[in-house]
C-alpha cells in the first residue's frame, strides 16, 4: 500500500518541469567528482579495461535516464552546437531510446511524459504510436552523430599494430538481468572464423567485465576492449573509434552494434546461439517479464529471425539485402544535417 502510494505521488510529481529540473539538480549535487571522473577516463587507453569499467555516480543531465546512457543526448546537442543551458531547449522533457529494441517494447510511460521523443527509424515508430499513442521522430543511428573518440593519427596508428581486426560483440548482461551462453561453444566459432584475420578483438560490455565474464575471452589470447561504463559520456565516440578499427564484425546475439557497424561499412556475421537473460534482482524480473510476455515474444522472435537470416553467412562484404534491412530498422536514410536536428531538439 505505502509502495503504491509513493509511486502514485512520484508519478504526479514528475509531470511537473520543476520537478524534474530540481531532482536533476540534487542528485548531480552528491556526485560532483563525476565530471572530472569521466574526463580522466577520455584519455584512456581502450584497452584498460577496469577503469572504463568501473562504475560512475549517478550524475543525470537529464531526466529520462535514456538520454543519459552512453553519452547520446550530449553528442546530440554537439552535433547540433546547443549549449545544455540553452534557454530554449526543453531539456528535461526529451525521450530518446538508448538502443534499438528489436520488436514491439515500447517505455510508453517516459513517451507520454516527454514533449519530444526520438527513434531510430519509422520501424521503431510504428511501435512507439502503437503502444504510447504519441509520434515519435526518427533520426537514424546515433553513431553518426559522435566524433571518433581517437583522431585520424591514433587510429592510423593503432590500425597498423592490430592489423586485420575481427571484431566479436558477446551478448551481454545489463544491470539486473545477466546474460547467459555457452562461451567455449562461442569461442570455438570465433576460431573457426578468425583465419586472414590479425587480430581478434573482443568490445566486452562494462557489466560483464565486472561479471568476470570476459576472462574466457582473454584465456583465448584475443585483444580486450570496451567502449565504457554506460553513464560515460564518451561511451558513443569510443565505441565509433572501436568499430573503425575493425574489418569484420561477429556478434551471438542482435544488438545496437548490428545498425551501427553495418552503417560504418562493417561487414557483419551473426552466430545463432542459445542465449540466456536471467533476472538478477526483482527489477530484472520485471524487466524479463516485460520483455517476455507471449505477445512482445512473438513480435520479437519475429524481427530477430529476420536478422539472423539476413547474417547468417560470413562474407567480407555487405549484401544490398542486408543494407536494406538495417536501414529499415536502424533509419540509415534518417540522418539529420547539424540545423535539422537542432530545429528539432529546440521543439
Amino acid at each position: 500500500m505505502i509502495n503504491t502510494l509513493k509511486r502514485e505521488v512520484v508519478k504526479r510529481a514528475e509531470r511537473s518541469r520543476l520537478f524534474r529540473k530540481m531532482y536533476c539538480h540534487f542528485k548531480r549535487s552528491k556526485s560532483t567528482d563525476f565530471p572530472a571522473l569521466v574526463e580522466s577516463r577520455r584519455s584512456t587507453d581502450i584497452f584498460d579495461l577496469k577503469k572504463l569499467s568501473t562504475p560512475l555516480p549517478y550524475y543525470p543531465l537529464f531526466y529520462f535516464d535514456d538520454c543519459n546512457y552512453y553519452g547520446i543526448l550530449c553528442r546530440l546537442l554537439e552535433y547540433s552546437n546547443i549549449k545544455i543551458d540553452d534557454a530554449r531547449l526543453p531539456l528535461h522533457e526529451i525521450y530518446l531510446e538508448h538502443g534499438i529494441v528489436i520488436g514491439s517494447v515500447v517505455r510508453a510511460d517516459s513517451v507520454k511524459l516527454a514533449k519530444i521523443t526520438l527513434s531510430y527509424s519509422s520501424y521503431r515508430e510504428k511501435y512507439i504510436t502503437e503502444k504510447a499513442k504519441k509520434t515519435s521522430i526518427s533520426i537514424g543511428p546515433y553513431i553518426h552523430y559522435a566524433e571518433s573518440l581517437l583522431s585520424e593519427n591514433e587510429l592510423d596508428n593503432l590500425k597498423k599494430q592490430l592489423g586485420r581486426v575481427l571484431l566479436v560483440f558477446p551478448s551481454h548482461s545489463i544491470g539486473s538481468v545477466s546474460s547467459e551462453y555457452d562461451q567455449d561453444e562461442f569461442c570455438n566459432e570465433i576460431e573457426k572464423r578468425k583465419v586472414g584475420f590479425d587480430t581478434v578483438l573482443v568490445c566486452m560490455y562494462w557489466k560483464d567485465v565486472q561479471n568476470g565474464d570476459h576472462e574466457a575471452y582473454n584465456k583465448m589470447g584475443y585483444k580486450l576492449t570496451t567502449a565504457g561504463h554506460r553513464d560515460d559520456l564518451y561511451f558513443l565516440n569510443r565505441l565509433k573509434s572501436i568499430i573503425m578499427l575493425s574489418d569484420m564484425v561477429i556478434s551471438n546475439s542482435t544488438g545496437t552494434h548490428v545498425g551501427y557497424s553495418i552503417y560504418l561499412n562493417k561487414p557483419n556475421y551473426l552466430f545463432k546461439q542459445n542465449v540466456a537473460f536471467v533476472a538478477v534482482s526483482k527489477s530484472g524480473e520485471s524487466l524479463v517479464k516485460k520483455h517476455y510476455m507471449p505477445d512482445v515474444t512473438a513480435t520479437k522472435d519475429r524481427d530477430n529471425q529476420m536478422l539472423y537470416d539476413a547474417f547468417n553467412v560470413f562474407q567480407d562484404q555487405i549484401t544490398d539485402d542486408q543494407y536494406k534491412l538495417t536501414n529499415y530498422i536502424w533509419g540509415f536514410d534518417c540522418v539529420k544535417t547539424p540545423e535539422e536536428l537542432k530545429a528539432i531538439l529546440l521543439g
